[in-house]
Formats: C-alpha cells, structure tokens, sequence
C-alpha cells in the first residue's frame, strides 16, 4: 500500500495519443484540459454459491475478466479536437503547411483507430491502452454571459497498467472557442450556406459509433476485443420561432446543408453535413416565454458527397494526426 497526501481532484491530469494498432502504446501525446474524467477499470466478479446444506449464499468469488470504460471532456481547442476526431473517424487527410488543413471523414476501408489514456495522478500514473470512442459530441448553449464551445466522449479499453515516466505538457496559447466565435449555416444545398446564416441559441452535433466488449475463453491478458455499432451523426438546435421554414422543411423531409465553424483567429474548426434532415420539430411551451424550437437533425449518407454523412476540418498548426 502506497500513502501519500490528500489532494484536489484537479492535480490530476489526462493525457491521450492515437495508436498505431489496437493495444501499441502511442508515441505522439497530447495533454488533455479536461474538465470530466471517469475513465476507470471495471472487473468482471463472478460469485461461487454455498453448496447444498450451508444456509449461507456465497463461499467464494473470482476476477475472471476486465475492461475499462468511462467518460472524458472539456473545451474545443484548436489541437486537441483534432486528436479525438482521429478516435471517432477513421480517416484524416492533411494538407497545407503553417496553416495545416486536416479533413477527417469516415472510410470504410480504413480501421478506426484506437488512443492511448494515461491517467496522470500525484500517486501514480495508470495507462489504459485500447480505448474506442463510443461517441464524440460538441455542443454550445449561449448564456447571459454567452459560453464556451466543449466536446465530450466516452471510452472503452483495456484494464489499466501502473507506468511511469509520462509529464504532461500543455501547450501554450492554446485557442479555444466561445459563443462569439461559432456560426452555424443551413441551406437547400452547400453552394447555399455562403448566405445561409441562421442564429440558433444552442447548437449540439453528435457523433456515434458506439463499442461492445467482446471477451473470449482463456481470456488471460485482460485484452478483449470490441465489437462496433453503425456510425452515425445527429444533433439539435433551439432557435426563436420567427419563421415557418422549419416545419415545412420537417414535414416534408427536405433535405438540408448544414455547417458550423468556430474560428479564432487563424485557427479553425468545421463540421459539414450535406445531407441532413428534421427528425422532431418541438415549440417551446411555457406561457409567457418567447416560443422557441428545438429541431433534431439527422445527417444521412451522402451519395453525392462520397457517401460520407458528416465531414469535420480542423485548421491550426499541427503538422500531422497520424500515429
């Protein structure tokens, strides 16, 4: 047993890297601000019952397997919503130099990748390798005081390794991104959204490809497979009710462009639909409140667009995602 000081949850620190294979530790890290952390060992206990004649329950139990799970988030910045699209996506092209431009999007042919976690505490670091994205979501609801853009996932992966010799390190400058500096675009089609500013309140994107843990007998390395879901991209907005378009375009299921950027200064980050549609339309209904709708939106694969659903482009100074 290891004493040591009481501390504030805070000093703690997470830092992750794209693998270049399932279970190889990253070699790139990136220091993560986090502002939710819940990524944690999970055993797997069977019990042992009392045979006949006993009056007691349980004579026994076993860890027979692992795995890890749990959720992490904190604010969009420039670098660091690259390095968790590169566990959502499965694919990541980069083009030029000071800036950089990577588009990441979904190939079917490519394997999605996995990350590296170290959990860094004043006690001691634990590495979780392994670790699928079931889901990564941004979202942003404009306050009194307006607020900042956050992403957020949830992981699953190996159990943990006690390691050592990991220092985070923060870049410098960093940008993030608040209300002021996301706009959000809808229109028939993408040459449209040029003029097709709108003014939501709140605006949520989520991207899912959700993983099951897969254990298989003599199972000793507590390294199981994980079995994915379909992927797929939808979200939500809420704006003032100052116009029928919405409705209309609900009940007829028109097909829609959507895009949301959030830019500060040379850095930039996009997210791009070109086939999305109202799945629930809902008027607000407080009395004396200003009537607002919330709209559901669904991309769909895009034939015409390479039958990509969801497209994100990240736009900074990182010369490269790849493991």
């Amino acid at each position: 047993m290891t004493a040591f000081n009481s501390y504030k949850k805070r000093r703690e620190a997470i830092v992750i890297g794209p693998e270049s294979a399932p279970g190889t530790v990253a070699t790139k890290q990136y220091s993560f601000r986090w502002l939710e952390k819940g990524l944690k060992a999970i055993p797997g206990i069977i019990e042992n019952e009392s045979a006949m004649g006993s009056d007691v329950k349980i004579n026994d139990s076993a860890i027979d397997l692992w795995h890890s799970e749990g959720p992490l988030g904190g604010k969009v910045t420039e670098d660091g919503i690259g390095w968790l699209a590169t566990g959502m996506f499965n694919k990541v092209t980069t083009t030029g130099a000071g800036p950089y431009v990577h588009v990441f999007s979904r190939d079917k042919t490519v394997a999605r990748r996995t990350l590296s976690v170290w959990d860094v505490r004043p006690v001691s670091t634990r590495l979780y390798k392994s670790c699928y994205m079931d889901n990564l979501s941004v979202s942003l609801e404009v306050g009194e005081q307006g607020a900042w853009l956050e992403a957020s996932t949830a992981l699953k992966g190996w159990k943990h390794e006690d390691t050592t010799g990991v220092t985070p390190a923060f870049k410098i400058g960093e940008k993030e991104f608040t209300s002021r500096q996301v706009e959000v675009f809808l229109a028939d089609d993408v040459a449209g959204l040029t003029a097709g500013k709108i003014k939501p309140k709140s605006i949520n994107i989520q991207m899912e490809e959700g993983v099951t843990v897969d254990h298989s007998l003599g199972e000793v390395d507590d390294d199981p497979e994980f079995d994915s879901a379909p992927a797929e991209a939808k979200g939500s907005m809420v704006i003032k009710y100052r116009k029928t378009d919405y409705e209309d375009g609900y009940f007829t299921n028109k097909i829609h462009a959507l895009k949301v950027i959030a830019t500060n200064g040379t850095s930039k980050v996009e997210w791009l639909g070109t086939k999305v549609r109202f799945r629930e339309l809902t008027d607000s209904d407080g009395r004396d409140d200003i009537v607002t709708q919330e709209i559901s939106l669904y991309f769909e694969a895009d034939e015409n667009n390479a039958g990509k659903d969801i497209e994100m482009t990240v736009t900074n100074d990182v010369a490269s995602y790849e493991a």
